[in-house]
């Protein structure tokens, strides 16, 4: 058996060792003398502290003790030990968006995994498989949510950390199709902190049209500050999406840009053609949006590897329920939603409450240029199935050994299912003491109310 938490075990060996050296100290009746004055007493018990060479009260003592240790051991989360393998895996298993070939994603799992494994499902956040994994494994659908392999592989140390105990070294294992949205400038640096090599299981994903070539328009008043933005812009192929090799290659669909103007709008518009409609309405309200109960000035917004730095008035926010099915595809400097994107059809809708402002050179700026080439890029329906840099990827195999269960830290936060039983021997503990010490003011009460003897009399 081992304590996660000793400190309050050694905590309350401590105070159960005081508990008993107080029990050494009693009270009690001093040996009685005639004096002539002792009519002037007050007709009360009187007692005197002195040390005694056996501790009074065993059975109070007792029960003192097993409370005061039965809660230190509740709270230092004991755990039984379990003999330990040669090696565990910590399986990352990919159900973003990006994992579509679900009988593959099975299948591969199936093959690796061992009892004793942990599964980490990941898409945008993570989640541990527990109870019956093999059912969990079966079960398995992707969701329309993009992938976070950073934030996979920070969850895997964690899982590492809970297999530590059982087994001397830990491999991890990740399946996936990589595409290339899942990864982050802090991948990099992240999966450096897994203490050894990867195996790395591609899913292959289904061909995809890669080429983003499709026409951005406008749709707007011939005096709108936004329309110098979009013709610098021109075609989005710049920095939203790069070519695969080995891919087909075609335009996967226009995006218009509607500012909510008199113009008519495109009787058939992209989003409907597996591109993208962007609704950037210049002074109405955003789809999705609602009014802030208070206006406020923000320093900057960010969409992808697309930065700008300004002073922007935000009029509109995004509520939570309108998140609902979609994805932020912006955001400001504080992490509130400035542009939010859900699909429609073969393509998608787009939201942005970004305003523009015909004061300075904002609309000229290069960082502007490149937050509207972003906003512009292709949906993720096709992002999402475009794979990533194999030099990238190679990278999150790493090199060396397996990680040694030294190199992770105990887990502190483990349930203990000894801890509740604990708990209810020191509250048996504490009731029971309340009845001993209850009946030994009873025995003490009868005693003075009992006549004394004839000896007692006779002295």
């Amino acid at each position: 058996m081992t304590f996660l938490a000793p400190g309050f075990l050694f905590a309350s060996l401590a105070v159960a060792a005081g508990i008993v050296a107080l029990h050494f100290i009693v009270t009690r009746q001093p040996r009685a003398a005639l004096l002539p004055t002792a009519r002037f007493v007050p007709d009360t018990p009187a007692t005197t502290v002195a040390r005694a060479r056996r501790p009074s009260d065993l059975l109070l003592m007792f029960l003192r003790v097993l409370l005061v240790i039965a809660a230190g051991a509740g709270m230092a989360k004991p755990m039984l030990t379990a003999r330990r393998g040669a090696h565990a895996r910590v399986i990352l298993v990919d159900v973003s968006r990006s994992a579509r070939d679900t009988i593959a994603i099975r299948d591969s799992v199936r093959a690796i995994y061992r009892n004793g494994d942990a599964v980490v499902l990941f898409d945008s956040s993570t989640r541990v498989v527990t109870g019956n994994i093999s059912s969990g494994i079966d079960s398995l659908r992707p969701t329309l949510r993009r992938g976070n392999l950073s934030a996979a592989l920070i969850a895997a140390v964690r899982a590492g950390s809970s297999l530590r105990e059982r087994a001397d070294s830990v491999e991890l294992v990740l399946v996936s199709p990589f595409a290339k949205e899942e990864l982050d400038a802090a991948t990099d640096t992240i999966r450096k902190q897994w203490p050894g090599r990867a195996r790395l299981v591609r899913v292959a994903a289904p061909s995809v049209d890669t080429a983003a070539v499709g026409k951005l328009e406008i749709n707007t008043d011939a005096n709108d500050p936004l329309r110098v933005a979009v013709t610098s812009a021109g075609q989005r192929g710049t920095g939203n999406g790069q070519q695969a090799t080995g891919n087909r290659q075609r335009e996967t669909g226009n995006a218009l840009i509607d500012r909510g103007t008199t113009q008519p709008l495109q009787t058939v518009t992209p989003s409907r053609e597996g591109g993208a409609l962007i609704e950037w309405p210049a002074s109405t309200r955003p789809r999705f949006a609602v009014p802030r109960a208070v206006k406020d000035t923000v320093g900057g917004v960010m969409a992808g590897e697309a930065g700008v730095v300004a002073s922007f008035e935000r009029t509109w926010s995004y509520p939570p329920d309108s998140l609902r099915g979609g994805e932020v595809i912006a955001r400001w400097v504080d992490g509130e939603p400035a542009a939010i994107e859900k699909p429609d059809g073969p393509g998608c809708v787009r939201s942005v409450a970004i305003p523009v402002t015909p004061v300075g050179d904002l609309v000229i700026r290069t960082e502007f240029v490149r937050l509207v080439a972003s906003l512009s890029r292709p949906c993720a329906g096709i992002t999402s199935l475009i794979p990533a840099d194999p030099a990238v990827v190679a990278k999150l195999e790493g090199k060396g050994g397996l990680a040694p269960r030294a190199a992770f830290q105990p887990v502190t936060d483990t349930r203990s299912d000894l801890a509740p039983w604990l708990f209810a021997l020191a509250l048996a503990a504490a009731i029971a003491e309340l009845f001993v010490r209850q009946l030994g003011k009873n025995a003490k009460t009868s005693r003075e109310l009992r006549p004394p003897s004839r000896k007692a009399r006779a002295a």
